[in-house]
């Protein structure tokens, strides 16, 4: 996605349905232009046509998730893609910036092996013909589109790498990284043990958002790739726990 599509999410994102006429003026473009971009995020399933207006996918759904502070994430995918190297084995959970990161991978590295639970990954890239996708099985959750539950938890313990990558709910000094749901938290609790270090690509908001289930203690965190927005209080007290904090 260029620079336009992305100021095109933010506002969709931010105001709901938006009119095509409303879209250009704010862009500063053409309706042609603008259909075309939407067409374009359409297909990409991160918004939603109606005749004349764009929409704004379900909260819920991890497309819209994707769409929400789409530049910030794509940054952390980038940085965080630095870390990984041809003929490289890596795990993945899921969420919108591990997709991102997932296809940085795809552009910019070889023969890279991919383990990951979500469907939506393995989907988001699956043109690529320089990466393999080992998709976990498991329980569907269909809005995350993500694999959960024993099967997935069995399935992760066949593997051993070096580094897996994931994404989180919210934070707090108490609980470490959290979730939002019971049974994707206990899934990732499990994958994590199948990694040596352990990286967490998040966008800076995910501080102020303490979460209602733990699955990662501070302690057994590597390092956190998030955004510049991060408070200076959070930054500092991560690194005096001994992990390495990057911004992207």
């Amino acid at each position: 996605m260029n620079e336009r599509h992305t100021a095109l999410l933010e506002y969709i994102t931010q105001h709901g349905k938006t009119e095509v006429g409303i879209l250009a003026e704010y862009l500063h473009t053409s309706k042609v232009t603008v259909r075309k971009d939407l067409d374009y995020l359409s297909e990409r399933g991160v918004l939603k046509r109606e005749r004349g207006y764009a929409v704004p996918n379900d909260p819920g759904d991890i497309n819209y998730r994707m769409a929400f502070h789409y530049d910030r994430k794509q940054k952390i995918a980038k940085r965080a893609a630095t870390y990984v190297q041809d003929g490289e084995m890596v795990m993945v959970e899921s969420g919108s910036t591990c997709a991102l990161f997932a296809e940085e991978l795809a552009k910019t590295r070889q023969n890279v092996t991919l383990i990951t639970n979500s469907m939506y990954i393995a989907s988001y890239i699956k043109d690529y013909t320089n990466i393999q996708v080992i998709l976990l099985g498991g329980t569907l959750q269909p809005k995350s589109q993500s694999l959960v539950g024993p099967l997935t938890k069995n399935a992760a313990k066949a593997f051993h790498v070096d580094k897996i990558f994931i994404g989180t709910d919210g934070y707090s000094r108490t609980f470490g990284f959290t979730g939002d749901d019971l049974i994707r938290s206990d899934t990732l609790s499990e994958m994590l043990t199948s990694a040596i270090h352990t990286y967490v690509l998040t966008d800076s908001e995910k501080f102020s958002h303490p979460g209602s289930v733990s699955f990662l203690e501070l302690k057994n965190v590597h390092e956190v790739i998030t955004d510049s927005g991060i408070p200076t209080s959070e930054q500092e007290y991560l690194t005096r726990q001994g992990i390495v904090v990057t911004l992207a």
